[in-house]
């Protein structure tokens, strides 16, 4: 007989034949029983299918789709989402894997909250399973956080990895599901701030998933792309209603400079970006757009440089890393 709430995890996976037997198998192995996998292929011309057919428990779903690609990640999302039968939802990429312990521990800790989403620390890996990090490494600063809090943070960074997520279906189904704004290749960022609204996260100091670093990710592949991802939060903070910002006002000291400062370092960045991408023009325009009105001294220096490298049409990765390395010196 079923003694606990049941788990849906959506596994979004293309071309991940070297690593979704991995995924699946840590699944397999979760000392929590109560669980489906519903596995969305968007159309892999690798293996991935002939790996996954190899997989006989019920527990688990597989459904091919033609290639809808990144910027249609919301809909394979969200048709995970309407399959879905489980009260809660979690995250699972087919080139990520867990913990055995992960579903039972986010599982307990729900029944002692109201709270509509949970979350840990991350194993970071690379491409062949070697450690790498842990992250993020200050989670115990988010335990008791208001809504207004939480908030503040993701429009600045978003510390949460999915694979270390689970949250209340039926928060995610108030939402109309998950979101992907146009023109950008996530989810997760987009789909969290919605929820932030919606009702507390609980964070565990726990790892609760394993996070993959490939050259073939998303987030490898598409740096502009994921540079314009955390212009959203700007916009997104735009777009909110006057009671909610004022709220945020009160709680997170001097926001508006900060959004403005972030602003500005977003440009900076999708200017290198351009820069990396041979856009020599493109580049240009958004370290204007980095130096233009209030500047913040730190960011308006790099930017020149990037101006002049726009000109000489040449990156500026190897003086960039130079400066980090200095600056990580000079903390140290």
């Amino acid at each position: 007989m079923k003694d606990g709430p049941s788990v849906s995890i959506i596994t979004p996976t293309y071309n991940h034949e070297r690593y979704i037997a991995e995924c699946i198998d840590s699944v397999l192995a979760q000392s929590y029983p109560y669980w489906e996998q519903i596995i969305i292929d968007d159309g892999s011309s690798d293996g991935t299918q002939d790996v996954i057919s190899l997989y006989k428990d019920k527990r688990i779903k597989y459904i091919r789709q033609e290639n809808k690609g990144i910027w249609r990640l919301g809909e394979t999302y969200n048709k995970a989402l309407q399959l879905a039968k489980g009260e809660y939802i979690a995250i699972l990429e087919g080139d990520d894997f867990w913990p055995p312990d992960k579903l039972e521990l986010q599982i307990d800790a729900f029944k002692c909250t109201d709270a509509i989403l949970s979350w840990g620390k991350a194993k970071i890996v690379d491409h062949q399973g070697y450690f790498l990090t842990v992250l993020p490494k200050d989670i115990k600063r988010f335990m008791g956080m208001s809504k207004e809090r939480v908030l503040g943070e993701l429009l600045f960074r978003n510390s949460m990895h999915s694979c270390t997520i689970i949250c209340r279906r039926s928060a995610l189904m108030s939402l109309g599901g998950f979101k992907q704004p146009r023109g950008i290749p996530c989810v997760d960022g987009p789909t969290w701030l919605e929820l932030s609204l919606a009702g507390q996260f609980l964070p565990i100091d726990e790892v609760l998933g394993c996070y993959r670093r490939h050259d073939s990710q998303i987030s490898s592949k598409m740096k502009t792309s994921m540079v314009k991802a955390g212009l959203y939060s700007l916009e997104f903070f735009r777009n909110l209603p006057a009671e909610v910002k004022k709220s945020l006002e009160e709680e997170v000291y001097d926001i508006n400079a900060k959004l403005q400062r972030k602003a500005k370092e977003n440009y900076y960045y999708l200017g290198r970006a351009y820069l990396r991408e041979g856009k020599w023009l493109d580049a240009r325009e958004n370290f204007l757009k980095a130096i233009k009105d209030k500047n913040v001294p730190s960011i308006k220096a790099k930017a020149m440089i990037g101006i002049i490298c726009s000109y000489r049409k040449t990156d500026l990765e190897k003086l960039a890393a130079f400066s980090d390395k200095l600056k990580h010196k000079s903390e140290n």
